[in-house]
């Protein structure tokens, strides 16, 4: 080795006898002498690296036009895909209700559990409801009084309409005594016109001889009584008509008294009324000491317990339930996709699919249900709403979902395999497979994914070969070879052989 430095020093004209006679070197010369051979040495290094370096990507280039790669292919095919819009989702009740007291009371009972699911009716909560109990049978003893003096007044009004009915006979048969009075009246004023003629006829034949003083006497006579006779009928019919207006001013009175019934039973009326009203309001109380579920919901935490003393209309619920079954995710989209939505929903109802980030396979279907009537000027997009059944209840309140809005579907799109796609400094590519089993760097435009395919506006055509699987060994005319099964197979295998975690080392 020192032979070799030797040399080196004697061919870059450094005096031999620094090296043969150290007793005559000064440190500064040797210093300066071994920063020479150092500088001389990196330089010599950096020439053989470089040259190196060169010499291999030349040879990598080359091999890699002269190696076969082996890859997995899929055939450029056409379907029909979906026309979706895609946002963050957030998960909303459509139904929360914070449950109150609407009495006052001390807890009695509890049953159901925080976190539970109850269903709309169900028995949450009762109060102690003796208080209440004590004023409806108060209230339901009020109640009777009144309803047995309603009666009671009716039974009045009953018998006075009797009486009523009575006097009416009584001043119909009256009436018709009048009549018969007036006409035996009118019948006796006809024997009275009729005596008098004869009374006048046989006057005059007395005055003139031709009967005699005691047959005309007989005739005046029969005028008396037939007068007298007369007189007692006007008298009788005068005693009738003064019995008839008796008879008007009982019915009248018995009118009269009717009316006062009537307008006792309606006061009676209208006391049951109001003191039905006092008991139908302490039956409404008593109804507050038991709390029911006034939906289908979950219930969150409860915040009182058995014991506690609640007030009538607190502000402090004693639990609130949230609906979730069914449910709805509320999104956003740009307000220019908004023209869209309207054209499509024409048609009816649209579909929305909701997924959670970590789990995409598992797609909840729902329907678009609500268009917001104003667009968010601060960030331009309009909100929807989907409703969801969420009969297995995976969707909560306030959760973040992922949820897509499938509008149409596009007929015979050009579909390759996402993994397929790749990424380069001029944009996204693929690798066609050319007849004679080499590849060409084709670019493509993506205009969406779904199921793990991606949408090519522009690009390969349907039929070709695409590369899937490989593409990191791959440039522009590289000789491929397509894995069968059995060689993906193989190389797996090789490659856990050679994985750290099985052991194997480089090869």
């Amino acid at each position: 080795m020192n032979h070799e430095i030797s040399n080196d020093l004697t061919e870059n004209n450094i005096e031999p006898e620094l090296l043969r006679s150290p007793k005559k070197r000064s440190p500064k010369k040797i210093i300066l002498v071994i920063l020479g051979v150092m500088v001389l040495a990196g330089l010599v290094f950096l020439g053989i690296h470089a040259g190196a370096a060169k010499t291999d990507k030349t040879g990598k280039a080359a091999r890699n036009k002269q190696q076969v790669t082996p890859v997995t292919v899929a055939m450029v095919t056409q379907k029909t895909v979906p026309i979706q819009l895609q946002a963050i989702g957030n998960v909303q009740s459509g139904s929360t209700v914070s449950i109150t007291p609407e009495a006052t009371g001390r807890i009695i009972g509890v049953y159901f559990k925080k976190g539970q699911e109850v269903k709309k009716g169900q028995l949450l909560f009762t109060l102690d409801d003796r208080s209440q109990t004590a004023a409806i049978q108060q209230a339901e003893g009020i109640v009777a009084k009144d309803q047995a003096a309603v009666q009671q007044a009716r039974d009045g009004l009953t018998r006075d309409l009797g009486q009523v009915d009575q006097a009416r006979a009584t001043l119909i048969k009256d009436l018709a005594s009048v009549r018969q009075a007036q006409a035996t009246v009118g019948k006796d004023q006809a024997q009275v016109d009729f005596a008098q003629g004869q009374s006048d006829r046989y006057g005059a034949l007395y005055k003139k001889g031709a009967i005699s003083l005691d047959t005309a006497q007989q005739y005046v006579a029969n005028i008396r009584t037939a007068q007298a006779t007369l007189q007692a009928d006007r008298e009788a019919i005068a005693n009738v008509q003064a019995v008839l207006k008796s008879d008007q001013v009982a019915l009248t009175n018995a009118g009269a008294v009717v009316k006062g019934d009537q307008a006792a039973i309606a006061n009676a009326q209208a006391v049951v009324s109001s003191d039905q009203g006092a008991l139908d309001n302490t039956k409404v109380q008593l109804s507050y000491a038991k709390i029911y579920a006034p939906i289908d919901g979950r219930a969150g935490n409860i915040l009182v317990t058995q014991g506690n003393v609640v007030q009538a209309n607190s502000t402090t619920p004693l639990v609130t339930l949230t609906q979730i079954r069914p449910i709805q995710v509320a999104f956003s989209i740009p307000e220019t996709n908004l023209p869209q939505v309207q054209k499509y929903m024409q048609n009816g109802k649209l579909k929305v699919d909701v997924t959670f980030p970590d789990n995409q396979a598992h797609p909840i279907p729902g329907n678009l249900t609500f268009v917001n009537n104003t667009v968010d000027n601060t960030t331009g997009t309009i909100q929807l709403i989907g409703d969801f059944d969420n009969t297995q209840g995976h969707l909560f309140p306030g959760q973040f979902v992922n949820a897509t809005l499938t509008l149409t579907e596009e007929p015979n799109a050009t579909v390759v395999p996402s993994q397929a796609v790749q990424n380069g400094p001029d944009g996204q590519f693929v690798f066609v497979v050319k007849p004679d089993m080499t590849v060409e760097n084709v670019p493509v435009t993506v205009s969406s994914s779904i199921d793990g395919l991606d949408v090519v506006q522009k690009g390969p055509q349907p039929g070709d070969k695409i590369v899937t699987d490989g593409q990191a060994n791959l440039v522009s005319g590289s000789k491929i070879r397509i894995k069968t099964a059995g060689n993906n197979s193989n190389v797996e295998k090789s490659k856990r052989n050679n994985s750290p975690k099985s052991g194997g080392g480089e090869s």
